[in-house]
């Protein structure tokens, strides 16, 4: 009988709202999360044009300089992706098929590996 009562409640103030009305809203919300998230993403690709200003010289000391940290920022992205896409988790499930595909050196990996924060760059 409440159920009723709160059927009938309902079903008379439902008509006020359009139900477009609310699911435009929906995916707007939804859209702007996924958009965030998107663009939350940093990019080699702007990294490195800052990078080429901000590192001028033609010597080899500035060139070795700017693809080192190209290196690095391409790292970081492949370990941003690795942790959010599972194509690309497929594609590395662990930090020595990076190793083997020339993305990172012995070197850097026994890097990551000492910092306390490389426990979140592995999914369980």
């Amino acid at each position: 009988m409440y159920f009723e009562k709160l059927s009938i409640y309902c079903n008379h103030y439902a008509s006020l709202i359009p139900m477009s009305f609310v699911l435009g809203f929906y995916v707007t919300l939804i859209v702007n999360r996924w958009w965030s998230q998107y663009t939350s993403i940093p990019l080699p690709d702007s990294i490195m044009c800052v990078l080429s200003g901000g590192l001028q010289g033609g010597d080899e000391r500035g060139r070795l300089l700017r693809r080192t940290l190209m290196r690095y920022a391409s790292l970081a992205s492949l370990l941003i992706l690795r942790s959010v896409s599972t194509a690309v988790f497929k594609r590395f499930p662990t930090m020595d098929h990076v190793v083997e595909a020339g993305d990172c050196g012995k070197n850097v990996l026994m890097k990551i590996e000492i910092n306390p924060w490389s426990m979140y760059l592995t999914r369980k």
